[in-house]
C-alpha cells in the first residue's frame, strides 16, 4: 500500500532504539585566522598520518557516463547540478566511538569548518572561471552544491580542493505498536534508589527531516495547548513548513505523538514528550534534492545544541551508487554521528522488482548504506502484539549494500555491508494525518477516524 509514493519508512522501534541509545592543490592556509594557525598546523600534521580514503576516480560513476567524449561533444554546454566534496584532513573512518577526547573532537570540527570556508571561497572563483556557479556551501559538512557545464566537470575534478563530484540526485519519501515493538517495556525505568519513572523523551530533541508537519494536530501537543514543534524551517524553496504531501506528519507522530483518541482507540508515539524539530526537504509532491537534504543536515549541526537534538530521522533516500566513502549524504550523516547524534535512516522500498514482483537484493538506499547510521527495514506485524507471526515485508529493501567505487583499472569494488541493521513494523501503520494532504486526497480510503482535522489519522506503509 502506498508504494507509488515510496511512503513511510519510519519505524517506531528503530527510533526507540536510537533514543534509548542516546539516553543510557590550493593553499588555503593564508586565509585561516592568524591566532588559529599554530594549532591548525599541529592538527594537520597529526591527521595526515591517518588512513587515506581518497577514491581512485573523483567523479561518481553515473555522472562520469555523462561526461564521456561522445556525450559532452553533443551536449557539452548542458548545465549539470552537482555536489562537490571538499578535500578534508580528517579521516573518513574517524567515528564517534574512538578514544579521542571531546575537546579534541571539537578542535577538529572547528578546524574543518575553517578549512571548508576557505576552500569554498576559492572554489567560488574556480567555478566561475569554467562557466559554473556555486549554489550553496555546507561548511559544517565540507560539501558544496553547484552548477556547471558537463564538459567542464572533468576539469573541475582535477582541482586540488575537490575530493569528489556527484550529481545532485533526487530524494523521495521512503503505529498496537507500543506493545509489539517493546516500547512499553522499555519505557518503565527504575532509578538506583528504586524510584520508578517513565522514559518518554522529555528534554530530548528529535529532528524529523521530511515533508513538513501539520502543527495543529493534537498529537503534537503535550495534552494541553502547548505545541512541541520547537523549530521549523523549509529547504524546498516553497517557503512553507506545513505538510501538503502528508508524509512528515505521519512520521513525526509515530516518533513523538501525544496520546490521542481515534475511533475509541488511543494512538501514541514512541517518545510522546520529546521536542520536535521540523526540517522540510520534500516538496508538495513528496520529492526533493540531494542539495536540499544536505542543507538540512548542515543546519542540524548548527542548531543541535540550542534544541538538544539527539536523534535525526530520515524516512527518505535516493539510489546508493557511490561507495559510502564518497557518497555526499553518507559523509554528511557521518558528521552528525561524530557530533553525538543518532541517525536513523530508511532502508528503502525496493525489495521487489516493480515489473515482475520478484524479490531482489542489494537495494539499500543512501544514506542507509552508511555504516554509522541505524538502517531500518519494514516488517508486517499483521496487527497482533505477538512477534511470532511477524515477517519482513516484500517491498522492504534488502542488503548487502551495492554502492561501489571504481579503481584505476576500471574494476568495481562494492561496499557489501550487511544492512538493514534491524526491521520494525511498517505495514499499514496508523498515525497522524495532515489536513488535505496529497496522499490521502489521492487515496481517500487511507483516512480513518475523526472528522475533525486536528484529530484525524491515516494509514501508511513503507
Amino acid at each position: 500500500m502506498m508504494n507509488k509514493f515510496g511512503s513511510k519508512q519510519f519505524f517506531a522501534a528503530s527510533l526507540l532504539f536510537a533514543f534509548c541509545f542516546q539516553m543510557l592543490g590550493f593553499s588555503v592556509s593564508a586565509q585561516f585566522r592568524t591566532n588559529d594557525r599554530k594549532s591548525d598546523v599541529a592538527l594537520e600534521t597529526s591527521l595526515n598520518k591517518q588512513t587515506d580514503f581518497t577514491p581512485k576516480s573523483k567523479i561518481a560513476p553515473d555522472l562520469e557516463e555523462k561526461t564521456d567524449g561522445f556525450f559532452h561533444n553533443m551536449r557539452g554546454d548542458e548545465m549539470q547540478r552537482v555536489i562537490i566534496q571538499l578535500k578534508s584532513a580528517t579521516p573518513l573512518n574517524e567515528m564517534s566511538g574512538n578514544s579521542m577526547s571531546e575537546t579534541d573532537k571539537k578542535e577538529i570540527f572547528a578546524y574543518e569548518v575553517r578549512g571548508n570556508k576557505a576552500k569554498a571561497g576559492i572554489l567560488l572563483g574556480d567555478l566561475a572561471a569554467v562557466g559554473g556557479k556555486m549554489k550553496k556551501s555546507y561548511d559544517n559538512i565540507g560539501l558544496v552544491s553547484a552548477e556547471l557545464p558537463l564538459s567542464k566537470i572533468r576539469m573541475l575534478s582535477e582541482n586540488e580542493n575537490v575530493a569528489y563530484i556527484s550529481p545532485d540526485r533526487p530524494i523521495n519519501a521512503s503505529g498496537h505498536l507500543n506493545t509489539t515493538t517493546g516500547v512499553e517495556a522499555v519505557r518503565a525505568q527504575t532509578t538506583a534508589a528504586g524510584a520508578s519513572y517513565s522514559l518518554d523523551g522529555t528534554g530530548i530533541g528529535i529532528a524529523i527531516i521530511d515533508s513538513g508537519m501539520y502543527p495543529s494536530h493534537k498529537a503534537f501537543t503535550n495534552g494541553t495547548t502547548t505545541v512541541r514543534i520547537k523549530y521549523s524551517r523549509d529547504f524546498t524553496g516553497e517557503n512553507r513548513t506545513d505538510d501538503p504531501f502528508g508524509h512528515g506528519t505521519h512520521v513525526a507522530a509515530a516518533a513523538a505523538g501525544y496520546s490521542t483518541k481515534n475511533n475509541n482507540v488511543y494512538y501514541e508515539g514512541v517518545a510522546p514528550n520529546a521536542d520536535l524539530i521540523n526540517l522540510r526537504v520534500l516538496n508538495a509532491q513528496g520529492t526533493g534534492t540531494t542539495a536540499g537534504l544536505l542543507s538540512a543536515l548542515d543546519w542540524t549541526l548548527t542548531i543541535r545544541a540550542a534544541y538538544n537534538i539527539r536523534v535525526v530521522n530520515l524516512s527518505l533516500g535516493t539510489a546508493a551508487i557511490n561507495s559510502y566513502v564518497t557518497d555526499p549524504l553518507c559523509i554528511a550523516v557521518r558528521k552528525l554521528v561524530n557530533a553525538g547524534i543518532v541517525v536513523v535512516a530508511a532502508a528503502g522500498n525496493d525489495g521487489k522488482k516493480a515489473s515482475t514482483g520478484q524479490k531482489q537484493y542489494g537495494t539499500i538506499h543512501s544514506p542507509g548504506n552508511e555504516p554509522s547510521v541505524i538502517t531500518v527495514g519494514a516488517s508486517n506485524s499483521f496487527g497482533t502484539d505477538s512477534r511470532s507471526d511477524d515477517i519482513v515485508t516484500t517491498y522492504s529493501s534488502r542488503g548487502p549494500t551495492r554502492s561501489y567505487s571504481t579503481d584505476a583499472s576500471g574494476v568495481k569494488h562494492y561496499d557489501n555491508l550487511i544492512k538493514p541493521d534491524l526491521v520494525a513494523p511498517g505495514n499499514k501503520i496508523i498515525s497522524a494525518q495532515a489536513k488535505t494532504n496529497l496522499v490521502v486526497t489521492t487515496y481517500p480510503n487511507l483516512t480513518t477516524g475523526s472528522s475533525l482535522d486536528n484529530y484525524r489519522y491515516m494509514y501508511m506503509s513503507g
